[in-house]
């Protein structure tokens, strides 16, 4: 057991350079020269600097930090993946397609699997455990007894089957939020194994007929496929683990009119009028979120080059579109309202984002296709976080419980489900078929399911007007504008 602590690990985002070909640079006598405490000075013959890269830390765990920035830093470049290599020519075999590079993963989806390593680092630190600490040899599926149960990766699964299950709404965790923190640390320790970090694995895994065509079911994870994996007599053939959160533990979902938390009319008013609402950037990032339905983090990744005045003469008939990645790492034209370009557009010609493309240009060059230029940057002329739209909410409570006002409970993502109940509340006020309804919100919103969009239009259908104002004025000028480039668009597609 290793001492155990309060403090929590940290994810600091940092420049990491994954280029080929590092060499050290030398002085004249031919020996390494050094920089600060013992780095040696180095290059690499191709670069490829990441700028944001996340890594954890903690002072009294740096082995472990180690062991789970390289994991990051393999998946993030393809040398680990689960995900196998699909078989191309027939002139290859499939060991030749094994041995190549796997699937490599976007910085984004690399953050997500840091926060759930997190989460399990912060576990092992409050326990005083260690995860090196496995059993002599793999387990069967039966073998799961009272001295298996006290392996730190087993308590910890029971820690997360405790939180989905708990009554107590503050420590709650939500089933799909469990699967993703095992399925991470399970992925980490079969990753571990592999490259001899641990003598063996602390579950079972094992290859087993599975009758599904598609997705696992009973909560077993589907990650666990062979590149040579086939669908044989009988079902599929799979590598199953028996480290998995149960679908028996799972909570009924809660109803649309509690999943879904829109802004009122009332809380709208007193988001707008805090001063931190009233400054530039803050302003701008509120807007994008409830007048585009944008994420913090699509935000973040515009780019100045969809920017345009929507005024000009020879912009009338252009329809304002945004080149977004969205959910899932899926690229999409959205379609946005003028209005909302326009406010996109007059921040370009702010002196501060002036000031902060010049330091960016000077870094990277003008019109660099690898390093486009961002809409929003920081101080340095960097792109700014994922995070950081997002964190403006964080910042009006902060104002709110200074001044003494109401603090707000919604959250940033709020605002892009009030964009979506305006829009189909405005669009049913409108009289329109539901069938029209759904394509349009599917498209602004990018939703993959209709299960998604659908749960938006019950909740409209379900509140009254008073309540969220949808054929006030503004609303009328805002999503009507967006309705009609939609329905133009629509009208285009057919000629």
């Amino acid at each position: 057991m290793i001492a155990s602590t309060t403090t929590k690990s940290k994810i600091i985002n940092k420049p990491v350079n994954f280029g080929k070909g590092m060499y050290f640079h030398l002085d004249k006598a031919g020996e390494p020269i050094q920089i600060v405490d013992g780095i040696r000075a180095h290059s690499y013959r191709h670069n490829k600097k990441e700028l944001s890269f996340p890594l954890l830390y903690h002072p009294d765990r740096i082995t472990e930090c180690q062991e789970m920035n390289l994991f990051l830093s393999h998946r993030f470049e393809g040398h680990f993946s689960l995900k196998k290599n699909q078989r191309g020519s027939e002139a290859f075999s499939d060991a030749y397609y094994a041995s190549q590079p796997g699937k490599r993963l976007d910085v984004k989806t690399v953050r997500g699997i840091a926060k759930h390593l997190k989460a399990f680092l912060d576990w092992l630190i409050k326990d005083g455990a260690s995860y090196f600490e496995v059993i002599a040899a793999p387990l069967s599926r039966q073998s799961v007894d009272d001295d298996i149960s006290r392996l730190p990766v087993w308590r910890y699964h029971k820690h997360l089957c405790d939180r989905v299950t708990t009554k107590d709404k503050a420590k709650r965790l939500s089933f799909n939020t469990a699967q993703e923190r095992i399925r991470a640390v399970k992925t980490f320790y079969i990753w571990s194994h592999k490259r001899g970090s641990i003598d063996s694995l602390p579950f079972s895994l094992e290859y087993k007929q599975v009758r599904i065509t598609s997705k696992a079911k009973n909560g077993q994870s589907a990650l666990f496929q062979l590149p040579t994996s086939s669908t044989r007599s009988g079902g599929l053939w799979k590598w199953v683990s028996n480290l998995s959160i149960p679908n028996t533990i799972k909570q009924k979902e809660d109803s649309p009119d509690k999943v879904l938390q829109p802004y009122s009319s009332k809380e709208l008013t007193q988001l707008l009028q805090t001063t931190t609402a009233q400054k530039r950037s803050y302003k701008i990032y509120l807007q994008c979120a409830l007048l585009g339905g944008l994420r913090s983090f699509e935000i973040s990744a515009i780019d100045q080059k969809d920017i345009f005045d929507p005024d000009k003469e020879e912009h009338k008939n252009h329809i304002p579109k945004l080149t977004i990645v969205r959910k899932g790492h899926k690229p999409v034209r959205l379609t946005i309202a003028r209005s909302l370009m326009k406010l996109l557009y007059l921040h370009t010609l702010s002196s501060e984002n002036m000031r902060q493309r010049t330091k960016h240009e000077t870094s990277y060059r003008m019109n660099n296709d690898e390093q486009p230029l961002p809409l929003f940057m920081n101080s340095s002329g960097e792109r700014i976080s994922e995070e950081t739209p997002g964190n403006t909410i964080s910042i009006i409570r902060k104002e709110q419980k200074k001044r003494g006002l109401e603090v707000l409970t919604r959250t940033f993502h709020d605002l892009r489900a009030t964009f979506a109940t305006y829009i189909a509340k405005y669009l049913i006020e409108k009289n329109e078929s539901e069938s029209s309804i759904r394509q349009i919100l599917m498209t602004l919103m990018s939703h993959e399911s209709f299960k998604t969009t659908k749960r938006y239009i019950d909740f409209a259908k379900s509140v009254g007007v008073d309540a969220y104002g949808a054929m006030s004025e503004w609303v009328q000028d805002i999503y009507g504008d967006v309705d009609k480039l939609l329905m133009s668009e629509s009208t285009n597609a057919r000629a």
